[in-house]
């Protein structure tokens, strides 16, 4: 094996909490009384319309963070609560940190193995969010669905990683949190999939595609 290729979302940022989840148990944290079936919507049509921002792709991943909670309190009425808005963005923040820090011990490790890749459904902006968090010593290529103009689950995506860094599918890993989007279309092209089966919204029917099965980002040592 020579390569391993990791998402970002849902994986380094949050170690395996989907973003939904994420922002929704800030929600409960914060005492925000709307019913999650609505704020679901919410988040799914934040979600779109960050992607028609025109900044967006200039965006630090903390602006990135204020600008989706900004369309969601849009969407959901909640104009009034500007203060929670700013102290859940800060804490979202905070959280993604500590989160990419510990990633990053052990991906340093990993480095000296492997050549590296991020391949994630972004919104233009991922090169800007890697050096934000130093992560852009640690890759050897990283893969922004916007910039490329291909989205999971389509297995280009992560075909266009193997290409730039000149390896095969049967020789690379392939890490995610999300397993439609990750483990499956990676396990298409031959690659080593690792689940990481965290708090999602969503569980798939089968799981036969994933090769191996973590709950934790930090349980990466024991298989690479």
């Amino acid at each position: 094996m020579r390569a391993a290729l990791f998402d970002f979302g849902g994986t380094l940022d949050t170690d395996g909490v989907h973003w939904s989840e994420k922002f929704w148990d800030l929600y409960q944290k914060h005492r925000i009384a709307i019913p999650k079936a609505a704020y679901e919507k919410a988040f799914i049509e934040s979600d779109r319309r960050l992607m028609d921002d025109p900044a967006i792709s200039r965006a630090t991943f903390h602006e990135t963070l204020r600008k989706q909670l900004t369309l969601q309190f849009s969407i959901l009425g909640l104009g009034s609560h500007d203060r929670v808005l700013s102290t859940i963005t800060d804490d979202c923040y905070n959280e993604v940190q500590l989160s990419i820090s510990r990633a990053k011990t052990i991906l340093a490790g990993l480095k000296a193995k492997y050549k590296l890749a991020l391949v994630s459904n972004f919104y233009g902006n991922l090169d800007v969010v890697c050096r934000e968090f130093g992560l852009d010593r640690l890759f050897d290529a990283a893969v922004d669905s916007v910039v490329v103009g291909i989205k999971k689950p389509d297995p280009a995506i992560f075909g266009e990683a193997l290409k730039q860094l000149h390896v095969t599918g049967r020789e690379a890993y392939v890490v995610g949190d999300s397993y439609e989007r990750d483990i499956v279309p990676g396990k298409s092209l031959g690659c080593t999939t690792i689940w990481l089966k965290g708090k999602s919204w969503t569980m798939p029917a089968s799981t036969e595609a994933a090769d191996h099965i973590i709950d934790s980002f930090q349980q990466i040592k024991k298989l690479l």
